[in-house]
This record gives structure tokens, C-alpha cells and sequence, in this order.
């Protein structure tokens, strides 16, 4: 039998790789900075709040709506937990029932009642009726 000197045995084992080399792979981008804190007591708070040449009347004017959002809002939840406690007393389930969820269909109704009659707001009131708890909505024209 021949055998060449240097030349490996005809069923050796392949040569064994030491370690995994990724090919084409990126490290992943560092996460953006996050914004600085405002300036809690800085001059420029009062630059960035000035109105610029806005007229009286619709200073007003957003003033009363603000004035009217803020009405509602402590109104609705009046007459939202009203409702919550017709609703137990009527032995109605109120699971899932948010304030969230009261209020959003509220301003849907609110709306269409001022689209339709032109009134300026809506009352809402609780009452039972069939022995369920109800809502009654009244466009007020003031």
C-alpha cells in the first residue's frame, strides 16, 4: 500500500469550525434620546404662551367654550353615577359601563340634539322607565 506523506487518510473527519461567523448583520440602533424636561421656571415659558393679535371675541369666545366643556363634564358625572345607582337599584348589571364610555355617547347625543334644534347645550337626566334606568335628554335654548 502507497501512502503519500502529508496527505490526509482517505476517511478522516472534516476539520472542525471553531466558532459562527453572522454574515450581513447589523448591530442594532441605539433608542433616540429622550426629550429634556421643560424649564419649569424659565423666561421663555412666557414667550411660548403669549397670543399673538387674536380678537377680544374669539378669546372670548374659546374662553366660554372651555368654561362650557368644563360644565358638562361635572354635570355628566353627576348624572353618570345617578345612573349607576338607578341602574343597581333597578338590579341592572353596570359591569363595563365607564365614565368613559358614558360621557363619549353622551357628546355623540349632545351633538346631534344642538345640530337638530340649535340649542346651545343638552341636560341629561335619569329616570325609570319599564323599570329599567333611562336617560332624558333636554336641548336647552339659553
Amino acid at each position: 500500500m502507497h501512502t503519500l506523506q502529508g496527505a490526509a487518510p482517505p476517511f478522516a473527519a472534516p476539520p472542525q469550525q471553531t466558532g459562527f461567523t453572522p454574515v450581513n448583520v447589523r448591530p442594532a440602533p441605539p433608542p433616540p434620546a429622550p426629550p429634556p424636561p421643560p424649564d419649569p421656571g424659565g423666561e421663555d415659558d412666557d414667550e411660548a404662551t403669549m397670543v399673538g393679535n387674536v380678537p377680544a371675541e374669539v378669546m372670548a369666545q374659546a374662553t366660554g367654550e372651555n368654561r362650557a366643556v368644563q360644565d358638562d363634564s361635572a354635570e355628566w358625572l353627576s348624572v353618570y353615577e345617578d345612573f349607576i345607582r338607578t341602574k343597581k337599584q333597578c338590579g341592572e348589571a353596570t359591569d363595563g359601563l365607564t365614565y368613559e364610555k358614558f360621557s363619549h355617547t353622551l357628546k355623540k347625543n349632545r351633538d346631534a340634539l344642538i345640530q337638530r334644534h340649535g340649542c346651545k347645550r343638552v341636560k341629561f337626566s335619569v329616570y325609570v322607565k319599564e323599570g329599567r334606568a333611562s336617560l332624558k335628554a333636554t336641548p336647552v335654548k339659553d
